[in-house]
């Protein structure tokens, strides 16, 4: 299995070596595939690296049968030196059960054996503890699991536990799990992965055959087991064909073979019951009947005696897996598959169930069952299901007769615009290109290029040719050329080609006006502000116009949602945060009322980065996590975004490591697809993210690219705090001779050092209170390093009266840090402690555990005379204290705001200052002294 796996496990994963930490053993059990297997190799390979022993035996069903096997196994990773520790009889008899020596014929006694064991075992476990860790447990021989057994109830609690995975279907087989591992096992069941996580899986395994809905229904159809998945994602690979809609996917060979067989038991008559139960959408007793199955109570009875089928107390048929159902499905011949439709047309009375059994009962094309699909997915569609809309606009095209083009074009359309509402992007640009490699009108085509620039995201930068194509194509239409022109602006746009960009973007905001489209005059408004911005032109006369068309028009759609974001981008880099967030809020509001999410993205992003500016990491972490959400549910046009965004929770909550190996994957698809402006931004945080880790080669390299990419835009205040940072980066490197350089580079921008501007009048120029407190930041930074510590100190100090009353947490913690090490370097070390002291409160009220644990490091270092011996930092003092207390490692990262990976890690740290390896020896230790 794929270590992507790991990402529907981790919780599991967690509890597990919470348990395991506890002195615990942990036993898994799931079904056959699930992936007990996968989640026991990560907890192997966890607590291999962690004090004690670890040995590993994964016992197959043909082992069951020969004695002694797994504890060969097992022990054949023990170090010789342990052997020798045991006495010669003993060793005789450990080395004959091992097969480590030729038995000569003799008979090994049972008991013996037993003893030996528990002596080798108690040998090892005087000098470590061990981990034993069984796969299938199921499969371990009767001989070694009677030697386990023994052992385990003779070892004292905690020197010897059992990590194990087995078979639900198998828990009443020998050994029962009670007999292998210790008393007081934890048992811990292993699901179905989720879809979130499954689907992409199987999207990649089949080799781009397969489209999102086909890899949700496989999902659905193998019930989140990820064996049974990946072999029916296998199968398609190898049948090398998309799958057709309507067509059964093909069903793991072993269940089809075992379904084939257990058919075969039944009658004719019982057969075909079974199989209109399994084509039918929502078999019930009732709808049978009506289908001509008399005596389909007998006929049920007998499938259930054979194990296919059963039938409930309402009248509902069930087939115990979904497997199963597909594989009596696909096992009748086409032409029964047929008229097996063909007769619950006559039967069924949900009109969009009809219409389905009606194209699945001819493979000829028909306009009646075309026109009767295209009804049922526009009921399907105004019900809300758009999944169920495409597919059956989708059965309407392929049953569309050839002669009518016009008909399958339009058809076609329909099934891109479901696509693009239910959020399945490439889908819609897919279905949009067959349009146009048909020969079709010129308006449909025009039509089909805006179906595939609405589902291009950033590409569209690159497809110069398709936008040319598209103009051509919508010329002289009133209602289409407007949005082709817009989207011919978002092309320059994106291509950095200003004047072209504001022609095109103005043409069609005064086109889309006359014509009342009120949505793509939006979205051209949106395209000038954000050009117009980049040149520092003057933006009043746009941001009027579209606050005026937010309140006079509810019909904008997405367009709403980015003029949310204009506006509210504005009020953020004027440091009117409140305003700022109440604007997007609203939007999401009213996104979820209207049930709109194109174009959210963009303001969930910015709704984040406000929290954490504010220092509100619990909504912010709110924020991305719906984020995240909506990136599961639909296809971001922007996926890059998505994954920023847990880059950035990551750098204030989480680990700033995992931060930055996020942002630099983020970067090099960024660069890939080619985005300037977002990488303005991207390069800059990660430069400064490296600088925190003391990577400041790294941060240079970063941050000088971030310098590169702005110099395509105006200058602004992304740019004043882009220098600011690069000047102490520089410092920090110590060339200075540059960082004099960008500081008057930098005071060009701000006027001086000591302004601190308001409010920019125009919405373009001016320069915020936040730039200006980061200017000084990195005035102070260089005023040190030059020896000027009073300079130093009152730069500081202004950028931390700018900062509080800013009420921005982080960026305050930052310059009291920074403030805190000039005090050091001046052996001030009570003046150092109280900066600190305020800065590791402010990360704390504000949920900013990174900054938090690092300050609260810095603190440690103050401490007279350092941190010596057991003594721990805050940090650790606090877990220390919640452990003895009984918290597990997940009540623990509530209580502290931080999070289980955390814990963990801390835990790992104490445990080695202590020389020990369980909370139990913890909370004995620390009782103690």
């Amino acid at each position: 299995m794929t270590p992507g796996f790991l990402a529907g496990r981790q919780d599991l994963v967690d509890q597990a070596l919470q348990h395991w930490a506890d002195g615990r053993s942990v036993v898994l059990v799931g079904g056959a595939g699930v992936g007990k297997s996968t989640v026991l190799a990560v907890l192997a390979g966890t607590v291999t690296q962690r004090p004690g022993l670890v040995l590993v035996a994964s016992p197959a069903e043909a082992d069951a049968r020969m004695p002694f096997v797994t504890l060969i196994d097992l022990f054949g990773a023990v170090p010789g030196e342990h052997f020798d520790r045991l006495p010669p009889a003993t060793l005789r008899i450990v080395e004959l059960a091992l097969r480590r020596r030729d038995p000569g014929g003799g008979e090994v006694d049972p008991l013996a054996v037993c003893l030996g064991i528990l002596d080798l075992l108690r040998t090892i476990t005087s000098a470590v503890p061990i981990t034993l860790v069984l796969d299938d447990l199921q499969w371990v021989d009767p001989a070694s699991a009677e030697v386990l057994s023994f052992a385990a109830r003779r070892l004292p609690p905690g020197r010897m536990t059992v990590l194990a995975a087995q078979r639900s279907d198998t828990s009443d087989r020998r050994p029962p799990a009670a007999q292998v591992v210790p008393s007081g096992a934890a048992t811990l069941a292993v699901g179905p992965l989720p879809a979130e996580v499954l689907v992409p899986v199987i999207a990649a395994r089949a080799g781009g055959l397969v489209s999102r809905p086909i890899a949700q229904q496989i999902w659905a159809l193998s019930a989140g087991n990820p064996l049974f998945a990946l072999e029916i994602a296998d199968a398609v690979r190898r049948g090398g064909v998309r799958p057709v809609p309507g067509a059964p996917l093909p069903v793991p060979v072993h269940l089809d073979t075992l379904m084939r067989q257990r058919l075969a038991t039944l009658s004719p008559r019982a057969r075909d019951t079974v199989r209109l139960a399994a084509t039918a959408y929502r078999p019930t007793l009732a709808l049978l009947t009506r289908a001509g199955c008399d005596s389909a109570v007998t006929d049920l009875t007998d499938a259930s005696e054979a194990g296919i089928c059963d039938l409930d107390a309402s009248g509902t048929v069930s087939f115990g897996h979904p497997l199963l159902r597909a594989a009596v499905y696909a096992e009748a011949p086409i032409i029964v598959r047929m008229s097996l439709h063909a007769r619950l047309v006559e039967v069924t009375t949900d009109p969009i169930e009809r219409a389905r059994h009606l194209a699945l009962a001819t493979g000829l094309e028909d306009e009646t069952v075309a026109a009767a699909l295209t009804t049922a997915a526009d009921l399907a569609s105004r019900r809300g299901a758009t999944g169920a809309a495409r597919e059956l606009i989708g059965l309407a095209a392929l049953r569309t007769p050839t002669a009518d083009q016009v008909g399958w074009a339009e058809r076609k359309l329909a099934e891109a615009r479901y696509a693009h509402q239910a959020g399945l992007l490439s889908e819609a640009r897919e279905v949009a290109e067959q349009v146009l490699a048909a020969e079709v009108p010129r308006r449909l085509r025009a039509r089909a290029w805006l179906a595939v620039f609405e589902a291009s995201g950033n590409a569209i930068g690159g497809m110069g040719q398709q936008v040319t194509a598209a103009r051509a194509a919508a010329e002289g239409e009133a209602d289409l050329e407007p949005r082709v022109r817009l989207y011919c602006a978002i092309h320059h746009a994106a291509a950095l080609r200003a004047e072209p960009a504001l022609a095109d973007a103005r043409w069609a905001a005064e086109a889309a006006a006359v014509v009342g489209d009120g949505p793509t005059e939006a979205w051209a408004l949106h395209v000038l502000l954000i050009v117009k911005t980049r040149l520092g032109q003057p933006c009043d006369a746009e941001l009027a116009r579209v606050t005026r068309l937010l309140a006079q028009r509810h019909d904008l759609g997405e367009a709403a949602h980015l003029i949310c974001y204009d506006l509210a981008r504005t009020h953020f880099d004027d440091d009117r945060y409140d305003e700022a967030h109440e604007l997007l809020r609203s939007a999401v509001r009213r996104a979820e009322e209207a049930g709109v999410f194109g174009g959210l993205e963009w303001v969930l992003h910015l709704l984040a980065r406000v929290d954490w500016r504010r220092g509100r990491c619990a909504s912010a972490l709110t924020t991305v996590s719906r984020f995240q959400q909506l990136a599961i549910d639909v296809e971001p046009a922007y996926g890059n975004l998505v994954r920023w965004a847990s880059a950035e929770a990551e750098a204030v909550t989480g680990s700033l490591a995992r931060a930055i190996e996020l942002a630099e994957r983020v970067v090099a698809e960024t660069e890939r697809i080619g985005d300037p402006e977002k990488l303005v931004q991207f390069c800059h945080f990660l430069g400064v993210w490296r600088h925190l880790t003391g990577d400041d080669a790294g941060a240079l390299a970063m941050l000088d690219q971030a310098r590169e990419y702005a110099a395509n835009f105006a200058p602004g205040n992304q740019t004043t705090v882009l220098l600011a940072d690069l000047v102490e980066v520089l410092v920090g490197t110590g060339d200075r001779e540059r960082a004099r350089h960008l500081l008057t580079e930098l005071r060009d921008l701000t006027g001086t050092p000591d302004r601190v501007a308001g409010t920019r009048g125009d919405g373009c120029a001016g320069t915020s209170t936040f730039a200006v407190a980061a200017s000084q930041r990195a005035e102070a930074v260089f005023a040190f390093a030059e020896g000027r510590a009073d300079d130093a100190i009152d730069l500081l100090s202004r950028a931390a009266e700018a900062y509080r009353a800013l009420d921005t947490p982080i960026e305050l913690a930052r310059t009291l840090t920074v403030w805190a090490n000039v005090a050091r370097r001046q052996r001030r070390r009570a003046a150092a402690r109280t900066l600190l002291d305020e800065a590791v409160r402010r990360c704390a009220a504000a949920g900013a555990t990174v900054w938090r644990d690092r300050i609260e490091a810095e603190l440690a270092r103050l401490a007279p005379g350092g941190r010596v011996g057991n003594q721990l930092t805050p940090m650790e003092e606090r877990i220390a204290a919640l452990v003895v207390q009984g918290a597990t490692n997940r009540e623990i990262a509530q209580s502290l705001a931080i999070g289980v990976t955390t814990v963990e890690g801390s835990l790992t740290q104490i445990y080695r200052r202590f020389r020990i390896r369980s909370r139990v020896e913890l909370v004995r230790a620390l009782t103690t002294s």
